[in-house]
Parts: C-alpha cells; structure tokens; sequence
C-alpha cells in the first residue's frame, strides 16, 4: 500500500462521507465542474496568453526603481520593532518549538491528538508559507534556531568577552547547496517517510535539524548559515520577495520593515547563484509532485513499474533484501521531478537565448528568469494546499487546549469538531483556479521586466519572451489539469 499523510487522509474520510460525483483534487467535497475541465484549462491558458500581449504593451523598459514607504519611521511601524515587541515575538517562536519538540517526545502518539504533526505540517509548512508570500517574511522573525543561538552569543560573550561565532568564511562554491540539500530531505520526510507524522519521530527530526543548525552557525556564523544553509530561512525568503512588505537588518541590528509593490522583490539585478536557481526548481518541482502523486495518472504509472516484467527480477531481490518498494519507487521518483523540471527550464532558457538573438549565454539567462517562476511556485502551494488548511488547520482548536492528548480541556475547545463547510469545493475550485492565473500572469510581468533589464532593444526583448510565454501557458494548464483530478491515496 502506499502512502497517505494522516492529515490528509483524515480530510478523504470527510469527504468520502459526503454524497455526490466526482471529486476535484485536494478538495473537501465533491463538486461538478459547470462546464467541461478542457474549457476552463483552455481558458486559464488563454488569459496567461492575454497578458503576454497587454505586458507587452504596458511594459516598455526596464526600471529599477519602485516606490517604498518606510514603515518603521511611522508610529505604527516604530512599535513593531520596539525591541519589546521583537522580544516577545521570538519567545513566542522558541515557545512554540519547545512546545512541539515536548508533545512529540512525551505525548500521545496518536497524531490526532498530538498537537506536534497539526503544527508542524499544517500551521508552520503550508500557513507561514501563505504569511510569507502574501504578508512578510515572518520566519525571519520568529525563527527559534536563530532565536536560541542569538541568546546564547550574547550569553557567552557577557561571560567570556569572545564571540561564540566562528569567523570561518563560507566557501563560495558552497552557494545554498547545502539548503536545497535539507529542504529535498524534509520534502521527503513529507511525502514519503510514513513515519513523518508520528510525533516522537517529528521531534527527532526537529532535534536534529536544531543540531545541524547550531553546528552550521557555530562553523560559519549565525547570519551565514542562515542565509546559505538553513533551508527554511532560504524558502520563507523566497516566497516573501513576492510579498508587498521588504525585512531587513538595519544597521544597529534591529529589523527594519517596508511595504512595496507586490512581486517587485524578485527582480534582481544581478543573475543568482546556479545553487539559488536549483533550490527554486527543486520548491517548484516539489510541490507539483506531490500534487500529481495523488491523480489517477501516478496510480497509472506507479502500477506499471511493479507490473514490468524487466524489472521483476531487480523489485523481487530488492524486496526480499527488506527495501520498502513503494517508497524507494515513490523517492526515485521525487528524485527525478526537479531533474525534469531543470531540463524542461534550461530547454526554454536556450530557446529564449536563440529567440532573442543577443545577450547573456543560457546559463546566464536561465539563472536571470528563474526567479519570475517563484509566483507560480505561490500560486500552486496555494491551491493545492487551501483546503488542508482550512479544514485540517481547524485541529489546532482542540488540541490547543490539550497539546499533548493527556485528556486536558484548558480553553474548553476539546469537543471542538471540524466543520468542512469552510471549504466548499466550488470555492476552493475557483481559488485555485484563480490563483494559477493570477501566479502565472504575475510571472509573465516579471519575465517582461527581467528581459528589459537584459535586453536594451525593445524587439529582441520581446522575442525573447514567446518561449518563456509557451513554458507559463503549458504550466498554467498543467497545474489546472493535477488540481482537477479525483484524489487518490498518494
């Protein structure tokens, strides 16, 4: 049998008590297209087209600039970087991470009834990844791996008078490899390792990830390792260059915090790293996968490879080694979805370099669009993810009030029980749909301005911007096809 996370298979249980036809990815409840799937595809693929053409009108040169309104000069901004408030708000992320760590490792292990998996996988994963993306980079506020080793560098240089840092440099052939490295393994530990919801394994992990921290800044420097090294700081920083607000470290330490327009972020002006352009292939790559994991299409090909006659005799001494087949099948796999996604992207790279016959080589330029994709990546965590939030998020109710499943009622909301009106799959459905446009025509603008930036002549600019167009519209109509699809055990 293959795998089903817990939390989403309690949302199938849902949903399979519900009557009605078809059921559309991901969804709460089963809900009937009004018009045929190949209209609304073709339709979402048509306005990505669409905004190619009003882009192209509307976007005439590149501009670097953008307007920026400092928020911590206002009053209201002022406050929230009273050293106070950031105080408060970093206990409160080392609070939570003691929280969790604790209820994995003394709890119930019934993930049902243990606060660790509902926090960890639906509130912290796919929730901050929203607060990221559409409010700030939150993360980067109440990281508690941070949060701990600032206390302890303060700690031990009010004692000794020494920086508890080491001051050795980052190697920069290193890039963010070792990021991509932690972020793959904990994408796997979701969607693949069944024991990624048991709590006291989750806390093990935690621990773990704390250790390889703490060793990385004490090796490098706390600000190095997280933003070279520590996979979560470098995601929650991804996805927030996209949001209307800009974090950073002002010059006597504190946090400094802007709005700006939205997106305007991932413009850079200077080509990124072949590492950074992996690691937002490898987030991309990711989440689609497992979103095709759960359509009839895997079933298809996940049945096939065990039904190949070649390969009986390998799967067969594989199996009596003791290899879990399915997961080994399952991480291949996963394996190969960024190495697909890399080639699909480094084709299109090469096919924008020969359309605009000019500039930078295609690694350059690969390395120069890969950032516009990150709206998309938004877009389809988004979608495919809203109704675990929604729905699963709601767990978050009872158990706060008995973290640890001890039988507590410390707020009252134990008897608390999920109300899967909150998702209605017509609203779900075309929030999805929404989003998917909306993430891929934000894409195109971005590519228009990046290629202005490349490209000085307004028609080589352009030229090279119709491959990029046919990768969006072909991904648009991709993501829409995955979402559609009845669900079945991923």
């Amino acid at each position: 049998m293959r795998r089903t996370s817990p939390l989403k298979y309690s949302i199938l249980c849902l949903a399979w008590l519900l009557p009605g036809p078809a059921a559309a990815h991901a969804f709460a409840q089963r809900y009937d297209l009004p018009i045929p799937l190949g209209l609304y595809i073709a339709g979402a693929g048509l306005a990505v087209a669409l905004s190619f053409v009003v882009t192209a009108l509307v976007v005439r040169r590149h501009d670097a600039g953008y307007p920026r309104l400092e928020l911590t000069r206002l009053g209201p901004g002022r406050l929230l970087v009273h050293p106070v408030v950031v105080g408060l708000m970093r206990a409160l992320g080392v609070a939570v991470f003691v929280l969790i760590v604790a209820a994995g490792l003394i709890g119930t292990q019934n993930q049902f009834k243990n606060i660790a998996p509902t926090l960890v996988w639906v509130i912290w994963w796919v929730g901050l990844a929203y607060v990221s993306a559409l409010v700030g980079d939150l993360w980067r506020l109440v990281n508690p791996f941070a949060t701990v080793f600032r206390w302890a560098e303060a700690l031990h240089h009010r004692l000794t008078g020494v920086e508890l840092s080491g001051a050795r440099p980052w190697p920069k052939p290193l890039g963010v490899w070792p990021a991509v490295a932690l972020f793959f393994l904990f994408a796997w530990s979701e969607v693949v390792w069944s024991g990624g919801e048991k709590p006291f394994n989750l806390s093990l992990m935690i621990l773990a990830y704390a250790l390889i921290a703490r060793t990385g800044m004490l090796t490098f420097g706390r600000e190095a390792w997280l933003a070279k090294g520590e996979a979560f700081t470098v995601v929650f920083g991804l996805l927030a260059r996209f949001a209307p607000t800009e974090a950073r470290t002002g010059a006597d330490g504190r946090p400094e915090f802007a709005l700006r327009p939205p997106a305007v972020g991932l413009l850079a002006e200077e080509p990124i790293s072949p590492s950074l352009m992996a690691f937002v292939l490898l987030v991309l790559a990711t989440v689609t996968f497992d979103g095709f994991r759960e359509t009839p299409a895997w079933v298809a090909m996940f049945d096939a490879v065990f039904e190949a006659k070649p390969l009986l005799p390998l799967l067969t001494w594989l199996y009596d080694a003791g290899v879990n087949l399915p997961a080994l099948v399952t991480t291949l796999a996963m394996l190969l979805a960024p190495c697909l996604f890399f080639a699909v992207y480094m084709g299109f790279a090469w096919l924008t370099r020969m359309a605009a016959g000019s500039g930078p080589g295609v690694g350059e330029t690969a390395r120069r669009f890969v950032l516009t994709l990150v709206p998309i990546a938004i877009a389809y965590h988004l979608a495919h993810y809203l109704s675990l939030l929604l729905i699963a998020g709601q767990l978050i109710i009872p158990l706060s009030s008995d973290p640890f499943g001890f039988g507590w009622d410390l707020f009252g909301t134990t008897l608390y029980l999920l109300d899967i009106s909150l998702a209605p799959a017509r609203f779900v459905w075309y929030t999805a749909v929404t989003a998917i446009v909306a993430g891929h025509i934000a894409a195109v603008y971005l590519a228009h301005r990046v290629a202005f930036q490349i490209y000085p002549d307004r028609r080589a600019a352009l030229r090279s911007q119709i491959p990029m167009l046919a990768l969006m519209v072909g991904y648009t109509m991709v993501s829409l096809w995955i979402l559609a699809q009845p669900v079945v055990a991923g």
